[in-house]
């Protein structure tokens, strides 16, 4: 059973994995396509400034020939992503791997595009296509902008999958603060369970959000209103008092206006949270 349960959990995985890079390829192909497009009419553009003589198919057929072998070999920089991943923790190791990759990648590129141009010149245009400049030249030239084109690629397979994973955590922390009544906290490598009810306030500070409870301050990369939905899951009675402020209202003692519109919160544990006149009324629920 339990050898069931970890071959059903790795088909989830594989199949939420799969989602993520059909997704990322449907963004790609549509980023590619939008750019041909810009490239090819800013080349008609350029040429009429300069009344230079060019028939509008040209540039439309050298920016989609382009575009059509960087759509086939989309698929490919995926699985060797996922075969070679590309993280903080194994770039070192990865990086030659991916530097050779992106060779391969430039060279079936500049093939496939001469290729495709080499046919539909004579086909649509009725003339061969010729290369200006010596092969050499050519991949040099193409590399520079294929090297640009992968690391993109690498770059948004791996933003896209901390994207989801970071939902998965999300969505696990709320399940474990319905099931126990802890909320999960986690900074670096550290996870840290703490219960509901001893949450006193959470300040929201940059990327991170500052928990206070038990006389201590726990920090932890999240927002904060994946904290308030992780302590509401929980049970807590919180209220959002400032865009960075979060208590417990169990823990409110009194509450002093400024004079601005404004208050302060005067908290069990002795602190005293700013309250904004936007957020009054939440504590008066």
């Amino acid at each position: 059973m339990c050898d069931e349960g970890r071959a059903a959990g790795r088909e989830r995985e594989l199949a939420i994995d799969r989602a993520v890079e059909r997704r990322t390829f449907l963004v790609a192909a549509a980023f590619m396509l939008a750019s041909a497009f810009i490239n090819a009419t800013s080349d008609l553009m350029e040429a009429s400034r300069l009344g230079r003589l060019l028939d509008w198919r040209q540039p439309f057929i050298e920016e989609l020939s382009s575009v059509a072998v960087l759509v086939v070999l989309f698929p490919l920089v995926v699985r060797f992503h996922r075969a070679v991943p590309f993280t903080v923790e194994t770039w070192r190791t990865a990086l030659p791997l991916h530097v050779a990759g992106s060779l391969v990648f430039s060279t079936l590129h500049v093939a496939g595009m001469l290729a495709l141009r080499m046919l539909a010149f004579p086909a649509v245009l009725a003339a061969p296509y010729v290369l200006f400049d010596s092969p050499v030249r050519v991949a040099i030239y193409e590399y520079r902008k294929d090297a640009l084109t992968y690391a993109t690629f690498i770059l948004v397979l791996y933003m896209t999958r901390e994207i989801v994973e970071r939902r998965r955590e999300a969505a696990a922390a709320r399940a474990e603060a319905r099931e126990s009544g802890r909320i999960t906290l986690k900074c670096g490598g550290r996870t840290i369970w703490l219960p509901a009810a001893a949450v006193e306030w959470v300040e929201a500070a940059g990327n991170y959000v500052e928990v206070r409870a038990n006389g201590s301050a726990h920090l932890a990369r999240t927002s904060l209103s994946a904290i308030e939905n992780q302590l509401r899951d929980a049970g807590l009675a919180v209220s959002r008092v400032h865009r960075s402020y979060l208590v417990n209202r169990a823990r409110v003692l009194e509450t002093v206006p400024t004079g601005d519109g404004d208050f302060r919160i005067r908290m069990a544990d002795g602190s005293e949270i700013r309250g904004s006149r936007r957020y009054r009324g939440n504590l008066a629920d």
